[in-house]
């Protein structure tokens, strides 16, 4: 075997392998799948100021995941566009953690008598 040819198929060799974990690492990614409300707000950064609502039957997905924060909101794209979203709002194929939001005002005039197991832990009293 000629050293150019060794050359080439070590070269070749080599683009199959970086091609391969690209697209292991796509398919291995964050993404969301689905929008559990019916109207998901779309922010300019976290707790920031809402750009637009994306509703539900419109969605096509899956949106990547870009990044996330400690505010409970996720980056995702839209199109060509980065938005933030608030993470209960939506939906996504692998688990993400999230702290708790120890100063939501929830709207309704009487408080809930139910309760879940852990909520709230992190929250000083």
């Amino acid at each position: 075997m000629k050293a150019g040819t060794l050359t080439c198929m070590v070269s070749g060799l080599a683009t199959a392998a970086v091609l391969f974990s690209s697209a292991v690492l796509a398919q291995d990614a964050t993404k969301v799948v689905k929008l559990r409300t019916e109207k998901v707000a779309l922010y300019d950064k976290p707790n920031g100021k809402k750009t637009a609502e994306y509703e539900r039957d419109k969605f096509k997905g899956p949106w990547p995941v870009v990044d996330s924060s400690p505010e409970g909101f996720l980056q995702v794209e839209v199109g060509d566009a980065r938005y933030w979203v608030r993470q209960y709002a939506v939906e996504t194929n692998k688990v993400v953690r999230t702290t708790a939001e120890c100063s939501a005002v929830v709207a309704g005039k009487q408080p809930k008598a139910a309760a879940t197991r852990g909520i709230g832990e992190e929250c000083k009293k």
